[in-house]
């Protein structure tokens, strides 16, 4: 189960690096669309090094 929360993370850091690359073809970094987008995925990069932490902390997965 935390290896499958661990893939999601990951997944959607991919979704948000991707939308983020969509909307700067999209706006040409016009907008803050892009802006949001990468401080999504730098959020989700957090809360994939604190779900590392824990797993190697406490032995998981």
């Amino acid at each position: 189960m935390f290896n499958l929360l661990i893939i999601a993370v990951m997944i959607g850091i991919l979704v948000a690096l991707a939308s983020a690359l969509f909307f700067f073809v999209k706006d040409g970094g016009t907008t803050d669309r892009m802006v949001t987008s990468l401080g999504v995925r730098a959020a989700l990069g957090v809360v994939l090094l604190s779900l590392l932490a824990l797993g190697f902390m406490y032995n998981l997965g």
